[in-house]
């Protein structure tokens, strides 16, 4: 008797109690509550969304100069990304949420979505019936990787960073990358126009703006983009000359028109130049790779 008013008792504190059992000498009690609970915070600049914060808490510039808790997430975050403008948050059931910068669709979320909704933690829309396990943010790109080792992307890049295929340049909801079928992906990794894919039995995969060997040689010619254009531009260009521009200046506006025959892989491919060593871990810088390799010696 006295251990059922202790349980009584405890259910009346805790309402969260979902199932009692006791015994002779003592009483287990099961919540339905996990048993760790954690916080994502934010802080820094918050003018595009990025913090998840909402204008009271920061204040109308948007910006966080302390650590300040992002509220409307699940207390069971096991994983952050945090991108350019946007950021992604994994909970332990696999679900993916994210927030800030929409521009591109790297929220997974209707784009004609008022702009002040972006601070708004929510769940990426098309993938309910996906185990998230791994996720990245870019710039203008979201990606993740599912329990099966497939990659889903969305966003908008024109420099061929989704690996959907020719042409595709954006994707509202998460899509599913086809070249990559087959493959067990552990890790991407998104520079300023390219992509990398690392698999489980250490092979390395790119895609992207391939100028300047940023994802290797890929062994055959490059196609362009649909930006393409004949237009040439040098540092004594009529057009800019006597205009008054700095070197700097000139310098961008050269990129500019470079990029209008970008070339670019549309789909992932096998970066060849690794064949016989085993990859282990991959970075993108905005120009350049890093791959961390192992190769077995027998001594």
């Amino acid at each position: 008797m006295l251990i059922n008013r202790l349980l009584w008792k405890h259910h009346q504190w805790n309402k969260t109690v979902v199932a009692v059992s006791s015994k002779a000498l003592f009483a287990q009690v099961t919540t339905n509550k996990p048993r760790w609970m954690s916080t994502v915070m934010s802080f820094g600049d918050g003018s595009q969304g990025a913090l998840g914060l909402p204008d009271s808490v920061t204040g109308p510039g948007g910006d966080a100069y302390e650590p300040t808790r992002v509220l409307g997430l699940p207390s069971d975050i096991t994983s952050i990304s945090a991108g350019h403008y946007h950021s992604l948050a994994i909970d332990s059931r696999g679900g993916l949420w994210a927030w800030g910068r929409n521009q591109e669709f790297q929220l997974g979320r209707d784009p004609l979505a008022p702009r002040d909704s972006w601070n708004d933690p929510k769940r990426v829309e098309g993938l309910d019936h996906v185990n998230v396990c791994a996720a990245f943010a870019s710039g203008v790109i979201s990606a993740a990787i599912d329990s099966n080792g497939s990659v889903w992307v969305w966003g908008k890049s024109k420099r061929g960073q989704l690996g959907l295929g020719k042409g595709i340049i954006e994707t509202v909801l998460p899509r599913r990358v086809e070249a990559l079928a087959g493959e067990k992906i552990v890790k991407v990794s998104f520079g300023w126009g390219h992509a990398l894919a690392q698999t489980e039995d250490g092979k390395l995969l790119g895609w992207g703006y391939s100028a300047d060997g940023r994802i290797g040689n890929v062994g055959e010619a490059l196609e362009a983009s649909p930006l393409d254009s004949n237009a040439n531009i040098s540092m004594n260009d009529k057009r800019f000359s006597g205009s008054g521009l700095d070197a700097a200046e000139l310098m961008v506006l050269e990129g500019m028109e470079k990029e209008k025959d970008m070339p670019i892989i549309w789909e992932p491919r096998l970066v060849e130049e690794l064949q016989g060593v085993e990859v282990r871990d991959i970075a993108c810088g905005l120009d350049h790779s890093l791959v961390l390799c192992r190769k077995l010696q027998f001594v």
